[in-house]
């Protein structure tokens, strides 16, 4: 927990991260956006995010891909 702070400053500068909270705890909320890249640069900026020092683990507990992505997962199904 005292390093909450630190680590929230370090994850908020990678691109399409925003932390929302946790600092006081030591348990960040953080989301991950990517802005309609080809291939999404989701999965690597969560390994990368595993490397910065105060970073024990990350885990992913919600996904979203949006209408679009709906559409494409029919069409590869299909």
């Amino acid at each position: 927990p005292e390093m909450g702070r630190i680590v929230s400053r370090r994850l908020a500068a990678f691109k399409g991260v925003e932390v929302h909270g946790g600092e006081e705890v030591g348990k960040l909320i953080v989301t991950l956006e990517d802005r309609g890249e080809a291939i999404s640069p989701i999965p690597d900026t969560m390994n990368a995010l595993r490397e910065v020092e105060g970073v024990v683990g990350t885990i992913l507990v919600y996904h979203y891909g949006g209408e679009e992505s709906m559409e494409e997962m029919n069409r590869e199904i299909n």
